[in-house]
């Protein structure tokens, strides 16, 4: 369904129509809220017709990225990332073959680049960083794995580089940027995601009833990283260090995603980049090994949990009564909730250590 909106938004842009208005040739009259640079698929020669095979070939990728990202070394780490990619979660992001995909690929890409350590190849990760920045807004998350580059001088070189591709492609995000908040989703209920979701479902409204439990717990995450509570993984080796790069770049995109508004559970396929560094932490390799299981663990309830409930509703109890399942799916949001808020508490505690840790050692070391 997303990518038929973005496809039918190039098919008006070659009709004439502005695509940044309600758009007759999306059946839900969506209007285009990207940047423009996704109406270039129309110089393809790409239409909503091929919005099938398209899918495929995206879905395709994203699993070879993956796979050869993640890198399962056991049967156990096999099986957890078998189970994570076919949760209800990820399977919601096969389904609408959102282009959140794109990004995780690019990204993904930008990181690989990342553990090649010379200049241009982190160059390369940069700019590939920067545009899916301009492709959807929320990769500017990735500025974290800039914390990385050393000396002194290729952290700001990198942020020159970073900023000039922004600058680049900034006549194409104005537009869009402008209709953001005008036409942004407000998903509720089953599969929304989202720190505004928190109370929503009971009928409770006001910002203050998720912004202040978000300031709460910011507060104990920072805290906790400046009192030096959360140790720095162990070991220095070249591997280790892309596994925490990547885990705090994964755990930024949800982070940040989650306290921007409501969407959808699908946006936890930025999750697969924790993989590595979690299971080193469940073996108990690295240090707060109770910590790295305990957020795996959360992964896993957050992804499987509502979809996995509604299945089983469905085909027992919704048959005989309506009412009964109402209420437990109702009960399961809640539960649900509060595991989600669980498991952003842990990514806010390993990623703002993170920051002090390599922003402490930027600033002494250079």
């Amino acid at each position: 369904m997303d990518l038929y909106g973005i496809l039918a938004a190039c098919d008006a842009r070659q009709a004439g129509v502005d695509p940044f208005l309600p758009n007759e040739f999306d059946p839900y009259h969506r209007p285009h809220h990207y940047s423009e640079w996704w109406l270039e698929l129309s110089r393809l020669g790409l239409t909503r017709a091929d919005t099938l095979w398209l899918g495929f070939a995206l879905l395709a990728v994203m699993l070879v990225t993956t796979v050869a990202m993640v890198r399962p070394g056991t049967p156990r780490e096999g099986l957890t990332l078998f189970f994570l990619l076919v949760s209800p979660a990820f399977l919601l992001a096969v389904n609408r073959t959102n282009n959140d995909l794109v990004v995780f690929v690019l990204i993904s890409l930008g990181l690989v680049c990342f553990r090649r350590e010379t200049w241009p190849g982190r160059a390369l990760g940069i700019i590939l960083f920067a545009g899916s920045a301009v492709l959807k807004y929320t990769p500017l998350v990735t500025l974290v794995v800039l914390l990385d580059l050393r000396p002194r001088r290729s952290f700001f070189a990198g942020l020159g580089l970073y900023g000039l591709v922004l600058l680049l492609g900034w006549p194409g995000l104005a537009t869009p940027m402008g209709h953001l908040a005008q036409f942004m989703p407000v998903p509720e209920w089953i599969y929304a995601f989202g720190a505004p979701l928190f109370l929503r479902n009971y009928g409770v409204n006001v910002a203050w009833g998720w912004q202040l439990p978000a300031v709460l717990l910011a507060a104990w995450a920072f805290w906790s990283a400046c009192a030096k509570r959360v140790e720095p993984a162990t070991g220095g080796s070249p591997p280790e260090r892309a596994a925490e790069r990547e885990f705090m770049c994964g755990a930024a995109s949800v982070v940040g995603l989650f306290f921007m508004g409501s969407s959808y559970v699908y946006k936890l396929v930025f999750a697969v980049w924790l993989l590595p560094w979690l299971w080193r932490h469940d073996a108990g390799v690295a240090v707060e090994s109770r910590w790295g299981r305990a957020t795996l663990y959360l992964l896993l309830a957050v992804t499987w949990l509502e979809g996995g409930i509604a299945v089983v509703l469905n085909l027992l109890i919704g048959r005989w009564s309506q009412p009964v399942a109402h209420s437990l799916l109702k009960g399961t949001l809640a539960v649900s909730q509060l595991l989600t808020w669980a498991l952003i508490a842990c990514f806010l505690r390993f990623l703002l250590n993170y920051m002090v840790r390599r922003g402490r050692a930027l600033w002494v070391n250079g």
